[in-house]
C-alpha cells in the first residue's frame, strides 16, 4: 500500500520556486492559478484551453503546465489560468494533483512562515510584476 501525504484545507505550496499559500479544493477538476501570478511567476507556454464549467458558466481557459510542491512532494500539473482576483487565493490544487496520493485533514493547520509567501490574491497587487 501506497503512503498518502496528508494536506489541510490550505497548504503553502511552492509555484516555480515562489512560496505561495492553495487552497486546497477536492470539488475542482483541475487547478487553477491566477493570470497575475501566472505572469509574476513566468509560467508557460500555454499547451492548450480547456472548457471549464463553474458556478459563474461556462468557457474557456489557458492551460499552462507549472512544477507545484506540496508537502515536500514536487509534480508537474496542468493549471488553468484565470483572473482569481475577486477569490482569496491565488492558487487553487484541484483533482488532478490531489488524486497523486494525497489526503485531506480537516483538522490540520498551518505552520507559520518565516519566509516571504504570498499569502492572498490582494498580495499580488504589491508585487511589482
Amino acid at each position: 500500500m501506497k503512503v498518502k501525504t496528508v494536506v489541510g484545507f490550505y497548504e503553502d505550496v511552492y509555484l516555480n520556486g515562489r512560496l505561495v499559500r492553495a487552497k486546497i479544493d477536492t470539488g475542482a477538476g483541475v487547478s487553477s492559478v491566477d493570470e497575475d501570478l501566472a505572469i509574476l511567476l513566468k509560467l508557460g507556454p500555454v499547451i492548450g484551453e480547456a472548457k471549464v464549467i463553474s458556478s459563474h458558466g461556462s468557457g474557456y481557459r489557458p492551460v499552462v503546465i507549472a512544477n507545484v510542491i506540496i508537502a515536500g512532494r514536487g509534480i508537474d500539473a496542468k493549471f488553468n489560468v484565470v483572473s482569481r482576483k475577486s477569490l482569496r487565493y491565488p492558487l487553487l490544487i484541484g483533482k488532478n494533483i490531489l488524486r497523486k496520493g494525497f489526503l485531506i485533514d480537516s483538522g490540520k493547520k498551518l505552520k507559520k512562515q518565516r519566509k516571504k509567501i504570498i499569502k492572498n490574491s490582494r498580495d499580488l497587487i504589491s508585487v511589482k510584476l
